[in-house]
């Protein structure tokens, strides 16, 4: 696809200086015994064609972005690591940044943590993945009302306004993506409340209070995994960087499930103020 010329609002966004990595292209060096060659692999191009895959028209941009017209969101890939398995299969992880003009002036990331046949698979799989469960909530932020969420379901938080105090009235919501939830087996006694796409977030939701009494918008990874042995681990990050206390409600919440063996829960949800709002 041809390069696009940029929005016409003049914005084109800046990196986040957390995101570390390698940058949206890289080369590797390969030898079969026989002889040496040299791949390059464009992670611009590959979020392209896997986003053109799902339906959407991204336009390729400067400097490794992407931008998608239809809503204005810009998405920037880079490479953090690559490694091969015994087995000839290759783990890959990688982040994509987000922006937005009005929604998102600063950006943030994600990682995308993969396994595929070679390294383009790899890539290609975690960039799927991310288009379904994390794109999805970014297009739903823009809505500024819940009848126009097509992704996600959402929860809403206001404040009345406090004249003596100087506080003036305040709206919040959360939205919160789809789940990715595995087990192993049925559970021979439900949890109290059944599981259902509020759940990781309203049972972790103190450790979250800074981000929903701010006016920012955050984007939250939530991953908990308890083992056959009962052993708990999970994984929380906001804005592409660690949030200890978010894990460790986390692990606590997931100590409390019943024994399905091996099962994890993951989502991807958005703080934040309704546009206009």
């Amino acid at each position: 696809m041809a390069t696009s010329p940029s929005s016409n609002s003049g914005f084109f966004p800046p990196l986040c200086p957390a995101n570390e990595g390698g940058g949206p292209s890289f080369e590797v060096e390969f030898n079969d015994g026989k002889k040496d060659w040299t791949e390059v692999f464009d992670l611009t191009d590959l979020l392209l064609e896997t986003l053109e895959a799902r339906g959407h028209a991204p336009a390729r941009e400067r400097e490794g972005w992407l931008r998608l017209p239809d809503s204005g969101l810009w998405l920037w890939p880079q490479i953090t690591s690559y490694w091969a398995n015994s087995d000839g299969s290759v783990r890959t992880s990688s982040t994509i940044e987000v922006a937005h003009a009005e929604l998102l002036p600063q950006g943030l990331f994600e990682f995308q943590h993969s396994l595929g046949a070679d390294i383009a698979a790899s890539l290609t799989r975690g960039f799927d993945l991310w288009a379904q469960v994390d794109l999805v909530v970014f297009l739903d932020a823009l809505s500024a009302d819940a009848a126009g969420l097509s992704h996600c379901t959402s929860m809403q938080m206001n404040w009345s306004a406090k004249e003596g105090e100087g506080q003036p009235a305040r709206e919040r919501r959360v939205l919160f993506g789809p789940v990715a939830h595995q087990h192993a087996k049925e559970a021979t006694e439900e949890e109290e409340h059944p599981f259902c796409p509020c759940c990781l977030f309203t049972n972790t939701w103190d450790a979250f209070k800074p981000q929903i009494e701010s006016d920012g918008l955050y984007g939250v990874r939530l991953y908990a995994a308890r083992d056959a042995e009962g052993e708990v681990q999970a994984d929380c990050r906001i804005n592409g960087e660690d949030w200890p206390a978010g894990a460790d409600a986390l692990r606590a919440y997931a100590a409390q499930w019943p024994d399905r063996g091996f099962e994890f829960r993951k989502q991807y949800v958005v703080i934040q103020s309704p546009p206009g709002a």
